[in-house]
């Protein structure tokens, strides 16, 4: 732990090179190299852990009224800890090409990159503080820094707004937590983690239950489940590239570690939460898949996805839930492991779209997906790792998406022995977890096929080209990883198997050997199907080169003979987004809400005619409706407590102290 100590330091002293009144070059040195030391000391810490499933241990003295904090690193966050800085790191790296526009000018560069240290640093203190006040600190770290950096480009209205909306939604979240953090306290006059946990595990019923849900609720807001998830596509639309990326990909994973952190404390769980939580999951994975399909905007698209892919996360954790809840330990592990591998593989594709997007935003000033187009000749790297990262997204062979998944279904598929209504509703969340890979694949080739293929659509755009290596090297990296993780998913597998066990210990007389052999099985089929697949499409690139170039020795080149009047395609003979996803929004009309903005041609010459559709979002559309109409509300509920019948005023008056008495009631105690 003394690493992780020193990392910290060395953290906070780069935060505070950084804002020193030196070049913008040199602020950005600071964090990087500061990032680059705190990182290779943490892993320092975190493979030893990872290894051999020990834990480490530090108490540090506190004054009062706290006396005293600790921090443990076991195997969970190592888990966390071990991609969550190399990630952020990567993410300084490329914020160097990002903004470099800004490194001659006279803005103050270096107050990102110490953000950037405050979010790793936010990252140590979460993922191993044991006391209630050094994990609200952290988690505090976290959503501050993020917003700071969210506003970056503070003087456009709409960003500024992006970041009050996160910023409020984060902090409602946070209410939720502390909540549940002053329940335990009044049960174990402690604010320790491992004694809440001690609690919960020898204490189940309804104020555990309360507890359970008021943890689901903050972790989902943190994490962006549906329908706490209307923050999240406008803060990453507004964000920096490089921001969305660590947004999406590793900074909301701290919502899903403490969800997992409960789960494994609390002892062994109802299966009632087991099933609150795969429904929960599955609706988020439905919902923000659907809400891909109609995107224009490609940042609010990936962000919306986002919200897709934690749900196929917490559809894991749910089935390792329901494994805790009936003592099956295969199902322990493979939920879990499913769950946790596709943190992992989420962080590595979607970081690398979010980079893939900021390089076409460099190059092209915009991401509307309308306006795009003909960037694979241009842009040939970035078009290579954005398919890649589709594909990986789609959960299709050879990459890293398909393992997690596969994990998955093999958990809904399950063979152990349950009830056969159980295997049922299992089996009915793996069909719509089959919708919702096959949405997403539509998504993104609806994407990938309109920004990277065909034409290019608006000729006032600055022409396509790849960035600089600053932002190529990191994207290059986490396409290597998808790569990777995808035809040996063994190597996931070496992260979270450390993870996994520490679930495995909750079931009585559980074979853990056996249930990891089990994991360790599927994922092997896995690695064989990817293999293969990955070969054939090797051997048909090869091959359709080699009869190319056979066929241009034996054919003189011609031109068209029958061109009909056309000699050159034209931008406007192509599908647009909208067109290309028609039908489907039309058959979901109920959920993906469109909105379309016309002007009908008029005349004879008509000069200027359009037609705008975009999918707005159901949740906050109705939420800021609740809102714009607050005043009407109020004149109505003041009609109904006319002074001349107070009758209802008191009745509302003697409701709320009903639920403030439940509440005391439910605590069993006030604060000492």
């Amino acid at each position: 732990m003394n690493q992780l100590l020193a990392a910290a330091l060395i953290l906070l002293l780069g935060a505070a090179l950084a804002m020193l009144p030196v070049k913008n070059s040199w602020r950005a040195g600071f964090g990087i190299v500061s990032q680059s030391i705190a990182t290779l000391l943490t892993w320092l810490t975190v493979v030893p852990v990872l290894s051999t499933g020990t834990e480490a241990y530090v108490e540090l003295p506190w004054g009062y009224p706290i006396g005293a904090v600790h921090f443990k690193l076991n195997a969970l966050g190592a888990f966390f800890l071990s991609w969550s800085l190399p990630m952020t790191l990567l993410g300084a790296v490329y914020a160097v090409g990002y903004l470099r526009k800004y490194f001659d000018g006279p803005r103050h560069v270096g107050v990102h990159f110490a953000l950037l240290n405050m979010i790793s640093l936010s990252f140590l203190m979460v993922y191993t503080g044991e006391h209630a006040v050094t994990f609200l600190m952290g988690w505090e770290i976290a959503a501050l820094s993020a917003w700071l950096l969210v506003i970056w480009d503070y003087t456009n209205q709409k960003v500024r707004f992006a970041g009050f909306n996160y910023l409020v939604s984060t902090h409602i979240g946070l209410i939720f937590l502390v909540a549940a953090f002053m329940i335990l306290y009044t049960q174990t006059q402690s604010w320790y983690l491992d004694d809440f946990g001690d609690w919960m595990s020898t204490h189940p019923g309804t104020i555990r239950n309360t507890v359970f849900l008021l943890l689901l609720t903050s972790f989902g807001l943190k994490s962006a489940f549906f329908p706490f998830h209307s923050w999240l596509p406008r803060a990453h639309a507004a964000a920096p590239a490089n921001v969305s990326a660590l947004m999406s990909g590793v900074i909301h994973k701290a919502g899903l570690f403490a969800l997992l952190h409960f789960l494994m404390i609390q002892g062994k769980p109802d299966a009632w939460m087991g099933w609150a939580l795969i429904v929960f999951s599955v609706t988020s994975a439905v919902i923000g898949g659907l809400y891909t399909v109609g995107q224009r905007d490609l940042k609010r698209l990936l962000g919306y996805s986002s919200t897709e892919n934690v749900g196929i996360a917490g559809i894991g954790f749910g089935i390792g839930t329901l494994g805790l809840a009936w003592d099956v330990p295969g199902l322990v592990a493979l939920g879990f492991a499913g769950g946790m591998l596709h943190v992992l593989n989420h962080a590595f594709f979607k970081c690398q779209l979010f980079y893939a997007a900021g390089c076409v935003y460099q190059a092209k000033h915009g991401v509307d997906i309308e306006r795009l187009g003909g960037l694979a000749k241009l842009m040939p790297l970035t078009a290579l790792s954005f398919l890649i990262g589709g594909i990986a997204i789609s959960a299709l062979p050879p990459f890293n998406g398909f393992a997690s998944e596969f994990l998955i279904y093999s958990g809904l598929f399950t063979g152990e022995t349950i009830s056969v209504w159980a295997k049922l509703l299992l089996a009915g969340v793996a069909t719509l977890l089959a919708f919702v890979g096959a949405v997403s694949a539509l998504s993104i080739t609806r994407a990938y096929g309109v920004i990277f293929m065909g034409r290019s659509r608006d000729d006032t755009l600055p022409a396509g080209h790849e960035p600089s290596d600053w932002m190529l090297a990191p994207l290059l990296i986490h396409t290597a990883g998808t790569v990777l993780l995808g035809l040996m998913p063994v190597l996931g597998l070496a992260l979270v198997a450390a993870p996994t066990r520490l679930f495995l210990r909750s079931v009585p007389d559980a074979l853990t050997g056996e249930a990891m052999q089990q994991v360790q099985e599927v994922l092997g089929r896995v690695s064989l199907v990817s293999l293969s697949v990955a070969g054939l499409i090797l051997l048909a690139w090869c091959m359709r080169h080699v009869v190319l170039r056979l066929l241009r020795r034996q054919t003189p080149a011609t031109g068209p003979t029958w061109g009909c009047g056309y000699t050159a395609g034209s931008a406007r003979l192509q599908y647009t987004a909208s067109s290309f996803s028609r039908d489907f929004s039309n058959n979901y009309k109920g959920v993906m809400v469109m909105l379309k903005r016309q002007k009908a041609p008029q005349g004879y010459f008509p000069q200027d005619a359009y037609v705008i559709t975009d999918c707005v979002d159901a949740v906050e559309r109705r939420l800021y409706n609740v809102i714009g109409h607050g005043d009407e509300s109020a004149s109505l509920i003041s009609k109904l407590m006319h002074e001349d019948d107070p009758r209802i005023a008191f009745a509302l008056a003697l409701a709320a102290l009903v639920a403030i008495a439940a509440l005391v009631v439910l605590a069993e105690g006030a604060l000492p």
